[in-house]
């Protein structure tokens, strides 16, 4: 991204988003729909998972889209309000949220109650931190939703060390599909060496290398369309490469069996859509509706897994006689406790954060062109 590229909205890729957070949504809660949903039903929520790996491509553009210039401008120098914005947009909430799941463990303790495997207190500060997917434990506990915010956190650490460098790369028409090539190639070829099928398989060894990839990809996508979309006829080109990325990852799905390498590809490719989609007269996804979600996407993200042991715990005594009418009421529960906390909780903890860290700085908030708040 240059200097001169224009920050701007693009709704689709808020919209999409908030269907995102969903499909992790879903995906948690499926084993209590297996009493009315059908076997094709449950298998296609079971997939919600690869979501993260929409979020992980979406995250890279959107802050490269917001944040190239400033890296481009000021190399290295850019890097601490960088790491301001991040940590006010990913922590407070967070922070809130573990520290009520705390609180509940302690209270099934005092209670006499046993709080399970999910709550070890010996891994609780890496977990604050959000460095428990650093390679600091070998399952997923506390919050799990929470294991993508922390290689999302250190894909952020590595960003604003190298966003100098980055700037100076040319992605241009040819160059974006064969790094893309070559990174899922890379990320194929580490799950087959190491034993993994899937993508999604042992999330506290994988997630790292995961997210960082497919945050990459995401970065250098931008680059590319950036320069793409200001070309005569560089739609052609967009929409070519966005199929040609399809094509590929169907023949690496069907002939090499390669999952992990094929994922990536296909989110690039839903980004690429997403983002023609943004740039129509009447953008897909841009409704009020579709928008609120986006905007609330995170706290849903991340409150949703809390929420449904507690819905569990108080209205749920048999997961395979679960009503559909109390699905839909977790869900009314989850965007309305998600709303209140993103408007109480998320936007005023980044506001207090932001503005901690200008006045540690000593530089003026308006240092970035754009706030970062729905990125």
């Amino acid at each position: 991204m240059t200097a001169s590229a224009p920050v701007t909205m693009l709704p689709t890729l808020t919209g999409l988003r908030g269907i995102a957070a969903l499909a992790v949504l879903f995906y948690h809660i499926r084993g209590a729909m297996t009493g009315f949903l059908p076997e094709q039903g449950i298998a296609v929520l079971a997939q919600g998972y690869l979501a993260v790996d929409l979020f992980f491509v979406l995250s890279g553009f959107v802050l490269w889209w917001n944040y190239g210039a400033q890296f481009g401008e000021q190399g290295i120098r850019a890097a601490p309000h960088f790491i301001v914005r991040r940590f006010a947009r990913i922590f407070p909430l967070h922070l809130a949220i573990l520290t009520a799941m705390a609180l509940f463990a302690v209270a099934l303790i005092i209670s006499g109650r046993d709080p399970g495997a999910q709550y070890h207190f010996s891994a609780l500060p890496a977990h604050y931190l959000l460095v428990q997917n650093w390679g600091f434990g070998d399952q997923l506990a506390w919050n799990d939703p929470a294991w993508s915010i922390s290689t999302e956190w250190a894909a952020y650490l590595v960003l604003a060390v190298t966003g100098g460098w980055l700037a100076r790369l040319r992605i241009d028409a040819w160059r974006f599909p064969l790094l893309a090539l070559a990174l899922a190639a890379g990320v194929g070829w580490w799950f087959a060496a190491t034993g993994r099928t899937s993508i999604g398989d042992a999330i506290p060894t994988t997630g790292l290398i995961r997210c960082l990839v497919e945050f990459g990809l995401g970065i250098i996508l931008c680059q590319w369309w950036i320069g793409q979309r200001e070309r005569v006829h560089g739609s052609v080109i967009i929409y070519a490469t966005a199929f040609g990325l399809v094509g590929a990852s169907t023949l690496l799905l069907i002939g090499a069996h390669s999952q992990p390498a094929a994922v990536p590809l296909i989110m690039a490719a839903v980004v690429i859509l997403a983002l023609q989609a943004s740039t129509a007269p009447r953008p897909m996804l841009s409704g009020r509706v579709a928008q609120w979600l986006g905007d609330i996407s995170y706290a849903v993200y991340l409150s949703h897994f809390f929420l449904w042991i507690l819905f569990k715990l108080f209205f749920v005594d048999d997961l395979a006689l679960v009503h559909p009418a109390m699905i839909l009421a977790f869900v009314l529960l989850t965007l309305a406790v998600s709303h209140i906390v993103h408007v109480g909780l998320e936007v005023p903890g980044r506001r207090i954060v932001q503005r901690a860290g200008d006045r540690l700085l000593a530089t003026p908030q308006t240092a970035f062109a754009a706030d970062p708040g729905k990125s």
